[in-house]
């Protein structure tokens, strides 16, 4: 399945696609169903407001795409110091293993898609997370 994102990530950022796309297609899915591909996880989060932190399981790139009615809940990345404005159906993609990101107290009912893939799905890439054998 080719969305929107998909196709950003891959004309915009053409190397993490490359080897999102590598892991999304070693693990034992449908090829191309999932609809976060290149991504291996797709969260839905509602009101979320988060103190500063890291997502070090995250394998580099990780989008977020925030819906809903708001105002508010600017997204904050710490170490390029920016604080976005996001509008429902904005879609931003930042390596969140490397960059702290936090969200601002926010008024009104808001949401946010996140896509992501777990560095743990790289030992499935490699060795099936040694359960190769029982797989048939």
């Amino acid at each position: 399945m080719r969305t929107k994102v998909t196709l950003q990530i891959k004309q915009r950022l053409p190397e993490h696609f490359e080897s999102l796309s590598e892991v999304y297609e070693a693990l034992p899915f449908e090829p191309m169903f999932a609809p976060p591909y290149p991504f291996s996880k797709l969260v839905v989060n509602t009101g979320a407001q988060t103190e500063g932190h890291t997502d070090p399981k995250d394998d580099g790139l990780c989008v977020v795409i925030p819906f809903g009615e708001w105002e508010g809940g600017e997204l904050c990345l710490y170490q390029p110091g920016l604080v976005l404005e996001l509008q429902p159906g904005d879609v931003v993609a930042f390596p969140s293993d490397r960059i702290a990101h936090f969200n601002l107290e926010i008024s009104g009912r808001r949401g946010s898609l996140v896509m992501a893939t777990d560095k743990d799905n790289r030992g499935w890439m490699e060795n099936k997370n040694h359960w190769g054998h029982a797989i048939h």
